[in-house]
């Protein structure tokens, strides 16, 4: 089953993690979404924010960085993160929403701002 971190004892988000989830929360709503579950986990791993934009519901990864010192914020999601956000979602939808089309976004977090990237990668 699928269920939030924090308040049943998984660990909550922390620090820049936190503050960027928080960000990117209220950049989804200052656009329109509207935020459903953060820290959502499963089996295969966690999903950051599960939004609904309109009928379709979205799993956003949000990803940080101070520097592009260890590369792009979009580029650390890269296809191992993408299979374990794609089973989690999966999952997700089958529990609480099944008949729901679903969507991956990402949300950057960086010096430059907030950056919403859209269908980041693929449906199943």
């Amino acid at each position: 089953m699928v269920r939030e971190t924090g308040r049943n004892g998984r660990r909550p988000a922390t620090g820049v993690g936190k503050d960027a989830e928080d960000a990117a929360a209220a950049y989804l709503a200052a656009v329109g979404m509207r935020v459903l579950a953060r820290n959502v986990r499963g089996p295969g791993g966690e999903i950051d924010i599960v939004a609904a934009d309109g009928e379709t519901i979205v799993f956003v990864e949000v990803k940080a960085r101070s520097s592009r010192t260890f590369g792009s914020a979009l580029g650390a999601v890269d296809a191992r993160k993408r299979r374990r956000i794609r089973a989690t979602a999966e999952e997700y939808l089958q529990f609480v929403a099944p008949l729901a089309r679903g969507r991956f976004d990402v949300v950057t977090v960086e010096p430059s701002g907030v950056t919403l990237h859209r269908n980041a990668f693929g449906w199943p």
